[in-house]
This record gives structure tokens, sequence and C-alpha cells, in this order.
């Protein structure tokens, strides 16, 4: 995917978002999980692929995003859980002077 198949939607302020947080937001119809975690952001489908849990509910413990519904862990940056073939969808993010952006798929 290039960028060229991405549109840019900001999702945070600039310093909104504390280390270790958490946040859901709606964007293009969509929820989305918005992490940070060790200085680096993420943005997650807000769906856990275990029992659909809202992921943007979860907190940050030792480096990982658990599902507030059944304690599931996931990267919060890539979306990968450890010992499980699922994973939640990553999106893209960018740091910017205005604030936080992700970028969705046009397609």
């Amino acid at each position: 995917m290039t960028d060229a198949d991405l549109t840019w939607h900001k999702v945070a302020e600039p310093g909104e978002l504390a280390d270790d947080g958490v946040k859901m937001t709606a964007v293009a119809g969509r929820l989305v999980a918005i992490t940070r975690c060790e200085g680096r952001y993420g943005a997650l489908d807000n769906t856990c692929p275990h029992m659909g849990g809202p992921l943007g509910q979860g907190h940050i413990e030792a480096g990982r995003l658990v599902c507030p519904w059944h304690g599931r862990e996931f990267d919060p940056v890539s979306g990968a859980c450890d010992g499980y073939e699922e994973s939640v969808p990553s999106h893209p993010v960018e740091e910017r002077d205005d604030g936080l952006y992700i970028g969705l798929s046009t397609d």
C-alpha cells in the first residue's frame, strides 16, 4: 500500500495521549483504538478478534494492549498477538506539528 492509497485523518491533538495511553475514536465510519506505548503511536481496529471486545477501552500493561473483556494481549502498534494467528488490523500513524493522524485505505 502506498500513500496514494491512504486518506489521512486527524485523531488527536498534540500531546493529548500520554505514554501508555489508549483512546477510542470514530474515524471515517469505523472505530479505531489509538495507543501510545514507549513513545510510539499505534492505530488498531477497535474490535478484538477473540470475542469482539472494544480495544479502545483496554489498557497498556507491560508494553501490550490488553482487551478489557478477556485479557487477550496485542502489540499496541502492529496488532500482533503472541501465540495466536489472530491479529488486529493496524493503520499507519504520523505525528505532525498540529496533531496525530492515521492513514486509512481509500478502497
